[in-house]
């Protein structure tokens, strides 16, 4: 989704961004790119016009020309609301990034939140908290009462994963980084609580422990997901579970991908569960939502905290990805 660039404050130079946006979708990228030269001419402290010239460049393969564009947004304004860090990271070199900055997240989910929800599910096809609700249930089959006393829902956005779960908790506390977010949730009265905090601040934030740990489409805002895990695991109740989805990587344990989110390994996630002290009840494989009419493949997770807690798994006793079998839109193979 492209953010508003605001107002450059000169007419001319707003509808020159405009004109070369234009041209850029009717695939003209030459004229798009001499365009938005024009319009930062006119308005050179235009951060969002230096994103999108980046953009351009780098469509036209022109990846120096990109980069230089690029870091030009990131030092007009270091908040960074664009994510040029991400680009930069994702066009390679030394630099490292292993989470978007908050001005962008905020920025980003902020001007999402009208329309999120029919943005993900009548046009993305957004299933990923149902989806994550059928493992839940199947893992703990109800007995009575709810299945889950006390639940935290990370990054929980306008509430789709507190409503596809609201039935079988108790207590629900949801947590997101983006104000936008959290109002149109509160207007749900899905919650018993809402914060807006950063997930991992959450985490560690003291408390009782929870029944389960939920994180729907948010863990592919993060690299280096050990801190994450690590945390899941310490505020999970004996005997709790935590369900998340990531997006499918390759090889590498995370990477950030042309959308600039992260994609994760499974074999990742699970040495990660395995060091925390998890155990992996499900893992498989789902489309998590459409973009650009294609399916964006995931993975899964359910992952339960022992009655009897150790401290940590010794090296190389968690299950490794290449040991399940992942099977689309057939239950996941237990792992224990």
């Amino acid at each position: 989704m492209r953010r508003s660039p605001r107002s450059s404050g000169d007419l001319i130079a707003d509808r020159r961004y405009s004109y070369a946006l234009d041209l850029a979708r009717e695939g003209d990228l030459a004229a798009a790119v001499d365009l938005m030269e024009q319009a930062i001419e006119r308005a050179p402290a235009w951060t969002a016009a230096w994103r999108e010239l980046g953009r351009l460049k780098l469509a036209r393969f022109d990846r120096d020309g990109a980069a230089a564009a690029f870091r030009e947004a990131l030092k007009l304004d270091p908040s960074d609301p664009f994510g040029c860090i991400l680009e930069l990271a994702r066009l390679g070199g030394a630099l490292q990034v292993d989470a978007p900055p908050r001005a962008y997240v905020e920025a980003l989910f902020d001007a999402y939140a009208p329309d999120f929800d029919r943005a993900l599910v009548e046009r993305l096809d957004y299933s990923t908290p149902r989806a994550l609700a059928a493992l839940l249930r199947a893992a703990k089959p109800s007995g009575d009462g709810r299945r889950f006393p006390r639940a935290l829902d990370l990054g929980c956005g306008t509430g789709l994963a507190g409503e596809a779960l609201r039935a079988d908790i108790a207590w629900l506390e949801g947590v997101d980084i983006a104000s936008g977010m959290i109002a149109v949730a509160e207007k749900k009265g899905v919650y018993d609580r809402l914060a807006r905090a950063d997930i991992l601040a959450a985490l560690n934030e003291p408390g009782e422990p929870y029944d389960l740990i939920l994180a729907a489409d948010v863990l592919i805002y993060t690299g280096d997901l050990s801190k994450i895990v690590a945390a899941m695991a310490a505020r999970l109740a004996p005997a709790g579970l935590a369900a998340f989805s990531i997006e499918q990587g390759g090889a590498a344990d995370w990477a950030i991908g042309e959308s600039l989110r992260f994609a994760h390994s499974p074999d990742y996630v699970l040495r990660l569960a395995a060091q925390a002290g998890l155990e992996t009840v499900s893992a498989e494989r789902s489309a998590l939502r459409k973009d650009r009419g294609a399916d964006v493949e995931g993975v899964l997770f359910v992952l339960r905290k022992p009655q009897a807690v150790m401290a940590s798994a010794p090296p190389g006793t968690g299950a490794a990805a290449r040991d399940i079998e992942f099977v689309p839109n057939e239950p996941a193979p237990l792992l224990h």
